[in-house]
């Protein structure tokens, strides 16, 4: 079996905010991987910088890959940096996105091919779904809307819930923040687990003294919590809260990940497989963490995709639910898998378990 085609598209998928029905647009890139075997797989890229990654799959990627047997995935990754650059191992943004997608892609062509799920293939430690939670505190939303539709999202059965920061004036005004969680914390009760996404919005002095604040609401994890992901201001941080810290590393590269997980600034670890090199990275990082003894869970949305390599891996804590993206899932896919009461539920389908409806992919393209 050899890689015949290779096309990469930007997607702007046209969805409706949750709860709000305030029309807005989720950007993406999909890359098709068609084989002479008549398999194809499918692979996607998240909203940044589409079209320069759209563009150097279509460039340099899809030329490198054209020819190769698609199963030899670790040998596609190793040989891509000496054919097309060096960086290719170490660099992420653009790059990592472009190599996420296709990557994704052939683990995909690899689990059709031979009649299996992804998460299986990448070592199976979850049967049939994954715990997750649920990204509803949207810094979008009024103090109302917040606090009411975690209420409702709580509810309906989903034990972890995400807030994401304001951050009102630049940082500097973490009471409303503090202020937005209490309120949260009131109306959900004490059984449900809230997670705290900084989205790297403060900094130190910001960050120590929003935790302060909320240290007294049981916080589950703070993630992306000072400036950058700052690996040094991570670990001072650390002195000042009892609340466990979760972050990636800001540039995606494993050697990065290594560096936060080995220095012992983080208490859970996170990956996103579109921004981290797709599946083939990602369970590298997955298995340092392992390691050293850390939870693994996926942030950035795309809880599908996301989903199988938390299935896959020892150590897989959650994988995140966003409802934004879940929504762009709705619009693109035909019967995507379920979530219901903080669960994942897997199609028995090989591959990435999906399908994508062909009018939506043509009506939805971005050129």
């Amino acid at each position: 079996m050899k890689i015949s085609k290779v096309e990469a598209n930007c997607l702007k998928v046209p969805i409706k905010t949750p709860y709000t029905d305030e029309p807005r647009t989720v950007g993406m890139v999909l890359v098709e991987i068609e084989t002479d075997d008549g398999v194809t797989g499918y692979g996607i890229a998240r909203d940044l910088e589409r079209f320069g990654t759209r563009e150097l799959i279509n460039r340099d990627i899809a030329p490198f890959l054209i020819g190769k047997d698609p199963l030899f995935i670790e040998q596609i990754w190793a040989d891509s940096s000496e054919e097309i650059t060096a960086t290719y191992k170490a660099r992420m943004g653009v790059v990592g996105r472009a190599i996420s997608a296709c990557d994704i892609a052939l683990w995909d062509i690899k689990g059709k091919f031979l009649d299996q799920p992804i998460y299986k293939l990448i070592g199976g430690a979850f049967k049939d779904s994954v715990p997750v939670y649920v990204t509803c505190g949207f810094n979008i939303f009024s103090d109302d809307d917040v606090v009411g539709i975690s209420k409702k999202i709580a509810d309906e059965g989903h034990p972890f819930l995400k807030y994401q920061v304001v951050a009102a004036d630049r940082g500097n005004n973490v009471s409303v923040d503090i202020e937005r969680l209490q309120a949260i914390r009131q109306a959900v009760g004490d059984d449900i687990k809230l997670i705290v996404d900084g989205n790297a919005r403060f900094d130190l002095n910001q960050a120590r003294e929003f935790v302060r604040g909320i240290e007294p609401l049981n916080i589950t994890c703070f993630d992306h919590s000072v400036s950058t992901r700052d690996v040094r201001l991570m670990l001072e941080l650390r002195k000042h809260t009892s609340i466990p810290l979760a972050a990636r590393a800001f540039t995606e590269s494993p050697w990065d990940n290594r560096e936060m997980i080995m220095s012992g600034a983080v208490d859970i670890m996170h990956a996103n497989v579109m921004d981290g090199g797709g599946y083939t990275t990602c369970v590298k990082v997955a298995h340092m963490a392992e390691l050293f003894h850390l939870p693994f869970a996926t942030g950035g949305g795309w809880q599908i995709h996301n989903g199988h390599l938390i299935a896959g891996i020892a150590n897989g804590w959650l994988s995140e639910v966003h409802l934004i993206f879940n929504e762009a899932y709705n619009a693109l896919l035909i019967d995507p898998p379920e979530v219901k009461q903080g669960r994942l539920y897997f199609s028995d389908k090989p591959g990435l378990g999906i399908e994508f409806d062909g009018d939506a992919i043509l009506e939805y393209r971005d050129p």
